[in-house]
């Protein structure tokens, strides 16, 4: 089941979403919605949803995110990229669409890139080819995100696997290490660049004394 989270500020807008899809998808795995609620507090909105939608993502229950360009909160703007960009920050590999009618002061922030940036007025057009494209590509980069993902995850599993078994050789822990690196491009895990240093630091460490024990007991 793929879940695709929608973040927009106006109900018939998050209907038009829904309907757009629905109408386009075809022959295509299960999928539902999620429609994200927003703060009227502008100070936090971006954080508050950031933090929902991150949390999604790790516990593996969002498969892409639609945004909307422009989010009125009372008589403010927020622009939807502001979102976008602190997830990507997080997840670069999370696949992120920004609807709009302004394409190209949407793709201004460098790390937009131009074919995640969707006109609202041709994907609304429910049986155009430029609609049925473009949902498409969602379902695409959906397959391709999680199947990634599920791929890292598989792999990462069976060199911890060895590990604990007691295959301790430098090459099996530096597999594990970048695999966890790779991994956190689509999946947020629970550690920081400083805990990434300092457990690779210290693994290296614990291999250096295995081999050296080793050694001792030939």
């Amino acid at each position: 089941m793929y879940r695709i989270g929608l973040i927009d500020d106006e109900t018939e807008q998050l209907k038009a979403i829904r309907r757009t899809i629905k109408t386009n998808a075809r022959n295509v795995d299960a999928y539902d919605f999620k429609s994200y609620v927003l703060s009227e507090n502008q100070d936090s909105l971006v954080q508050e949803v950031f933090a929902e939608v991150m949390k999604d993502i790790s516990e593996q229950r969002l498969a892409c995110l639609i945004v909307d360009y422009k989010i009125m909160v009372r008589t403010t703007k927020i622009k939807g990229t502001d979102i976008f960009g602190k997830i990507k920050d997080e997840v670069p590999k999370f696949p992120i669409i920004i609807l709009t009618e302004v394409v190209e002061e949407s793709m201004e922030p460098e790390f937009i890139d131009a074919d995640k940036v969707y006109k609202k007025r041709e994907f609304f057009k429910l049986e155009s080819e430029y609609s049925k494209e473009k949902v498409a590509n969602i379902f695409d980069s959906m397959r391709k995100y999680v199947s990634q993902r599920d791929s890292l995850e598989l792999t990462l599993k069976q060199l911890k696997q060895q590990f604990t078994a007691g295959v301790m050789g430098s090459e099996v822990i530096s597999n594990i290490l970048d695999l966890e690196s790779r991994l956190d491009d689509f999946v947020p895990l629970d550690q920081t660049q400083i805990d990434k240093v300092f457990d690779e630091n210290k693994a290296r460490e614990i291999v250096g004394l295995i081999e050296k024990a080793n050694k001792l007991l030939e």
